[in-house]
């Protein structure tokens, strides 16, 4: 489209085409009454120019053969020529005959030959009237298909063939009402289009910002043209990404690695094949530095390594094969790699010693000990503890659906590689599943097998020293199984022993039965009457309440009470039965639960 393509109708204005024009270009797509050279046939006609009319017939006929009503004029043409002839041979003498013959003969034919043409000009005029009005018609209907289509045309933003359809309108009927207004318009739209094209224009030149002005002004005249809408986004995303691109590098100056990062990546969302080394090469530095920030730091959370993580993937993906930096780049990565994996290390221990630990948690972990164990592939301790924490996990899930047999195998399995493991948490289940089975077993009868579980119970209790309740819980109950089997001696010993250790001389007070009944179990014991000496220490293990301390702690949904118990020196066995909890390893939902436990 161009801009100096300006309008200049008058519907005032006339058009006439000439004669020869028209005869020399005809119109094949009229019917015979509207055919131009037909009109003029009949006008020689009435005329009586009878020779035009012989040549114009000539025409039509090569152009409608067989019509009727030219082959009427032609034979009213061969009529008047024969006429002609006729009168001529009279002169002549050619024909000789009585002077009445020729006279009543010249009469008849005179006669035939006005009734004739009194016909056809009634026809003609009859013919001449219907053309005209189908003209006028066939005009209308055509005046009104082009301005629809100049409409469409101006709404869709096309001045150029719209003014074409224009002019059309203009030489076919200059006094067509709705021509002022397609003029306008089409005026108004090529001005329109020529301010848009010097938007282009300023474009080309590297002035964006003013192109954006005339842009703007355009897209708020007419909404959605063209593309006006696009060009200003670009325009504005341009400037935009120039304005990340200018924070990022004065960031980078101040070593505001966080600002770099940010300004850069914004930049790069905007055009994501952007590819300036400049920026480039200061993000890659700015992820480096900013991970070796967030992971120095003893705030560090389990987001903020995450995020560590994300950037040190980035960052390796950035670092180009660059001899003249490989050095420095090495170093930075190094650096990084060595705290990320330190900070997973961290993480992933933290998860496996809470307390109020879950499988949940304890596959977040596994995830971190892989993720560091990624970034140092040759850790044999990395590799040992990720080995450990994925046995762990299923130990763990046993112990919570209280497969005790199950869960002992495993746990059995990560305390003989590292009896501290998971922050001693898994020796402390592994104390609970091996009392829970033992326990089980007593109740059931089968006191040897209870005995077994319970002896290798009692061996992690003496690792624990600071819970004399659960030392005492599990002697307790081996004396009991072990009387069972009649092995009186060792029961007692048993008895005396965890009586001995909570110091329950200190916790008889004002009960001086209580008192009396323990120095008689001692009593029988020295006097080796191990059956009567048991059955003294079973009397008063029912009558004396040996636990002494009893606190109230909050408890998270989901936690397990053997780690809470544990963690509050007592026992799960103590915990449910203080709080009459059904038989369950798992709280079902936060509250305050009661710990009982023994203190010296």
């Amino acid at each position: 489209m161009s801009n100096s393509k300006k309008s200049s109708l008058n519907p005032i204005e006339k058009s006439e085409i000439s004669d020869d024009q028209e005869l020399n270009h005809p119109n094949n797509n009229f019917d015979l009454p509207s055919d131009p050279d037909y009109l003029r046939l009949l006008e020689h006609y009435q005329n009586a120019e009878f020779s035009e009319c012989i040549a114009l017939l000539e025409i039509l006929e090569l152009r409608y053969p067989e019509n009727p009503e030219l082959q009427t004029i032609s034979d009213d043409l061969t009529m008047r020529k024969s006429f002609d002839n006729m009168t001529s041979a009279i002169r002549k003498g050619e024909v000789r005959a009585t002077s009445k013959v020729t006279v009543n003969l010249i009469l008849f034919t005179l006669f035939g030959i006005i009734s004739i043409v009194a016909i056809i000009f009634a026809s003609s005029m009859v013919l001449f009237k219907n053309v005209s009005e189908d003209t006028a018609q066939d005009v209308s209907i055509r005046v009104s298909s082009l301005n629809l289509q100049a409409d469409q045309l101006l709404l869709g933003g096309q001045p150029g063939p719209a003014l074409e359809i224009v002019e059309k309108i203009k030489a076919i009927d200059p006094d067509y009402e709705n021509l002022p207004e397609l003029i306008e318009r089409t005026d108004a739209l090529l001005e329109f289009e020529g301010r848009y094209q010097e938007a282009l224009s300023l474009i080309n030149q590297g002035k964006q910002n003013e192109a954006l002005i005339l842009l703007k002004q355009l897209d708020s005249e007419k909404p959605g043209m063209w593309d006006i809408s696009q060009r200003i986004a670009s325009i504005e995303k341009e400037n935009q990404i120039a304005d990340y691109k200018k924070t990022g590098n004065s960031a980078y100056k101040k070593e505001e690695w966080d600002k770099v990062i940010v300004s850069y990546e914004n930049a790069l969302s905007l055009d994501p094949s952007l590819n300036d080394p400049l920026i480039l090469e200061q993000l890659l530095y700015a992820y480096l530095n900013q991970i070796i920030t967030m992971l120095e730091s003893d705030s560090t959370a389990i987001d903020d390594i995450d995020v560590a993580e994300q950037y040190y993937r980035k960052a390796i993906a950035l670092i180009p094969q660059n001899k003249g930096l490989v050095n420095q780049r090495s170093n930075l990565q190094e650096v990084s790699s060595n705290l990320l994996e330190l900070k997973y290390t961290q993480i992933a221990k933290a998860n496996l010693e809470d307390k109020g630990q879950t499988v949940s948690s304890i596959s977040k972990a596994i995830s971190y000990l892989g993720k560091a164990l990624n970034l140092n592939p040759k850790n044999a301790a990395l590799q040992a503890d990720l080995t450990n924490a994925k046995v762990y996990k299923i130990a763990f899930q046993y112990f919570v659906d209280m497969d005790w047999a199950q869960a002992i195998t495993k746990f059995e399995i990560v305390v003989t590689s590292d009896k501290n493991f998971a922050g001693g948490n898994a020796s402390a289940l592994l104390y609970e599943a091996y009392y829970a089975l033992g326990k089980q077993y007593y109740n059931a009868g089968i006191y040897i097998d209870a005995r077994t579980y319970l002896e290798q119970a009692e061996i992690l209790a003496w690792y624990d020293g600071n819970n004399l309740l659960k030392l005492f819980q599990v002697q307790i109950l081996l004396g009991d199984s072990i009387g069972k089997l009649d092995d009186f001696t060792n029961a007692v010993s048993y008895y005396q022993y965890a009586l001995n250790a909570i110091k329950i001389e200190n916790k008889f007070g004002s009960n001086p039965a209580l008192f009396y009944k323990y120095s008689e179990a001692n009593a029988f014991a020295t006097n080796r009457d191990y059956r009567a000496s048991f059955a003294s220490f079973q009397e008063l293990l029912e009558e004396f309440e040996l636990v002494d301390t009893i606190s109230e702690v909050e408890i998270g949904t989901g936690v397990c009470l053997a780690l809470f118990a544990s963690d509050n020196l007592s026992t799960l066995d103590a915990v449910v039965t203080a709080n009459d909890l059904p038989k369950n390893t798992v709280i079902s939902s936060g509250r305050t639960l009661i710990v009982p436990s023994i203190q010296n």
